[in-house]
């Protein structure tokens, strides 16, 4: 039992429902500041592990409350919750059931030592370019009504608010050096993927904020993880058209820009991309295998760079 207690929570607009090991009742809270609290209040964070999925930011407050209290927590993949349902042979799907099922998957994933525990500084580093993307949106969408805009009265309206956001947009960047300060291995690991031609400081923070694993996975489950790993359907004289495994579809926005860039000046790159074109894939195919390739490569680079400062530590 690794000495662990498994949680599972299932996580929802309104409520959270709780699966502890060791009770059969399933538990409901209130998916705000006051329920969140009441359901890590007796959580042990020398024992308990809670595992939960991502809920579209549902899931944000309870991460970020059980960062404060160090209490470790795992935030595991749909897809292989969904897996583990169909292997366990559950067919009925309520949030009771759910949240039992994740408490099962998590048991199962510790014991086989591949249950990953989340960081804080993720989190914060995740909420800090989370919010830097809506502020740029908020920014470009008011820039697009400026040009538009024909009253005066108006103008002055979105000029003013493009001056808030300015001044939002410096307050996040000031955070995000403060941060960065603090965690100089983020620091490392930025320099590392800024190595990539086509990969600068803000691709780099959107990678590590989105895909803390990075370094850590083999090739196959990296380009699962990101939405990139190609899904064949072949069963017999039946040969469907490849399509992508879900993911973390934001890695593909983040990368498409850097993938653009590197297809015109990184010259393994360009070759790749070349092979591709003589065989007569069309852009779109290129273009995701491009993303794909960089994923790999960056994967790799953040591998070796972990585990060389990792060996010069301890031989220091």
């Amino acid at each position: 039992m690794n000495g662990k207690r498994v949680i599972g929570v299932d996580v929802g607009k309104s409520w959270l429902d709780a699966a502890v090991e060791g009770c059969h009742r399933v538990r409901r809270y209130d998916n705000d500041a006051a329920g969140i609290a009441a359901l890590i209040e007796h959580f042990d964070p020398a024992r308990d592990v809670v595992v939960f999925e991502r809920t579209g930011g549902w899931e944000r407050n309870l991460e970020a409350a059980l960062a404060e209290r160090a209490i470790t927590w795992s935030i595991v993949h749909s897809q292989g919750v969904r897996a583990f349902r169909q292997a366990q042979g559950i067919k009925a799907k309520t949030d009771r059931i759910d949240a039992q099922l994740l408490r099962g998957y998590g048991r199962d994933r510790l014991d086989a030592g591949k249950l990953r525990p989340g960081h804080r500084e993720d989190v914060t580093l995740d909420c800090l370019m989370a919010r830097q993307r809506q502020l740029k949106a908020m920014r470009h969408a008011e820039s697009c009504r400026l040009a538009t805009a024909a009253l005066e009265a108006v103008r002055s309206s979105i000029e003013r608010m493009i001056a808030a956001l300015d001044a939002a947009l410096a307050a996040i960047a000031a955070e995000l050096a403060r941060h960065e300060k603090e965690h100089t291995d983020l620091v490392f690991k930025e320099e590392i993927l800024c190595g990539q031609i086509g990969v600068a400081e803000q691709t780099a923070r959107g990678i590590l904020a989105e895909l803390p694993e990075l370094g850590r996975l083999d090739r196959k489950a990296v380009t699962a993880l990101g939405g990139l790993a190609p899904r064949v359907h072949e069963s017999g004289s039946i040969r469907k058209r490849r399509g992508l495994a879900p993911g973390r579809t934001s890695i593909k926005v983040i990368l498409f820009n850097p993938a653009r860039t590197a297809m015109r000046f990184d010259p393994q790159i360009k070759e790749f991309c070349g092979r591709l074109r003589a065989r007569g894939k069309p852009g779109k195919v290129i273009m995701v295998a491009v993303m794909r390739k960089m994923l790999v490569r960056l994967n790799a680079q953040m591998r070796d760079a972990m585990a060389q400062a990792s060996t010069g530590a301890a031989v220091q």
